[in-house]
């Protein structure tokens, strides 16, 4: 959303509503991007009380288009409103079970989606694919996928400084998984992998989630003394310019990864299963490899391989800012979200 609304053009004037409380106000503050503080939204995606006080907060902002991203009670209070047109994104893209597939309840989940949205924005077509098994009907969505500002690039001096900062040796060919602590984004694998790695791989683990504690229990009994947990990073941008590779070893849902776009505006290869929306952000052996999931001899002969392959790396590298820069900008996303708009109000 923030980077929506950085890239977004004149046409175009956004408001904000988010939870009381929440850490986005600093920043939309700092951006001088009016937001509006509403009670009951924080927990949870559809709330009676939330959907109310979203409703009041419509009536006096007067929107032509309300664009929710998960929060249905946004949805739901925008068509109580009536005088605007709905968008949502969808982000993610679990398996929907068989039973919400069938009758009577995929009827039902898509009669929900189409009531409460005139157009549905999914980031990947494994998105689209999931709104399609609910029901939603097939016109009504568009895929735009997730785009992002450059990465900064840092000066080798201040490279160096960083490594120094991290505490990595300078020698170290280092690999980043920059994702959620969460079982479902195959962090075991990694960890079974980087045992078998060569002695100067060093593995980053960047953020925090409910699987914390269980991977810093394993990485201490198996003394993986090449893998470093950095907790939550706010500046991104230093751990892209220390790594050599990304990797993305998720086997349950993926759509577009941010930090695997940010990674590739910097000329990042990454290596990321064959699951969901990876192989439509990396394509195998043009800007990074694919691998099978749940594989962690196959994660590394892929990591080796990068690291020993000097021209194959600097192939990998020119394909990651090529395919950046023709799909994945944030400019292209915001034109992408605003032709969306404007199809809608045309049609009003």
């Amino acid at each position: 959303m923030l980077t929506l609304l950085d890239a977004m053009s004149k046409d175009f004037t956004a408001e904000v509503i988010i939870p009381e409380n929440s850490r986005l106000a600093p920043v939309l503050k700092s951006k001088h991007i009016k937001y509006h503080e509403v009670p009951h939204i924080a927990d949870q995606s559809f709330s009676p009380a939330g959907t109310k006080a979203i409703h009041r907060k419509l009536k006096e902002i007067a929107p032509d288009i309300v664009h929710t991203h998960a929060s249905f009670s946004g949805r739901v209070a925008a068509r109580r409103y009536g005088k605007c047109k709905i968008v949502h994104t969808l982000h993610c893209a679990f398996p929907v079970p068989k039973s919400r597939k069938s009758f009577p309840m995929r009827q039902i989940m898509g009669c929900i989606n189409n009531r409460y949205s005139d157009r549905m924005i999914a980031t990947s077509p494994v998105a689209k694919k999931t709104l399609l098994e609910m029901g939603a009907s097939e016109k009504k969505i568009r895929v735009v996928y997730n785009g992002v500002p450059q990465a900064r690039e840092f000066s080798p001096d201040e490279t160096v400084k960083l490594r120094e900062k991290y505490n990595i040796p300078s020698h170290a060919f280092v690999v980043a998984y920059i994702a959620r602590l969460t079982k479902i984004k195959g962090h075991d694998y990694v960890l079974d992998a980087a045992k078998e790695l060569p002695f100067n791989v060093v593995v980053l683990f960047a953020g925090d989630g409910d699987y914390e504690q269980h991977l810093r229990e394993r990485i201490k009994n198996e003394r993986l003394d090449n893998v470093r947990m950095l907790g939550f990073v706010d500046d991104v941008d230093e751990i892209l310019a220390i790594m050599d590779v990304q990797i993305n070893a998720s086997y349950v849902s993926e759509t577009s990864s941010l930090s695997l776009l940010q990674g590739m505006s910097i000329g990042k290869p990454a290596i990321v299963t064959n699951f969901s929306g990876n192989p439509y952000v990396i394509e195998n052996k043009a800007n990074g490899l694919l691998v099978p999931p749940c594989d962690p001899e196959a994660l590394d002969e892929a990591i080796t391989q990068l690291k020993e392959d000097s021209d194959t790396y600097q192939w990998l590298s020119k394909g990651a800012i090529k395919r950046y820069n023709k799909q994945f900008t944030a400019k292209k996303m915001a034109e992408e979200t605003e032709n969306v708009y404007r199809e809608i109000l045309n049609k009003s």
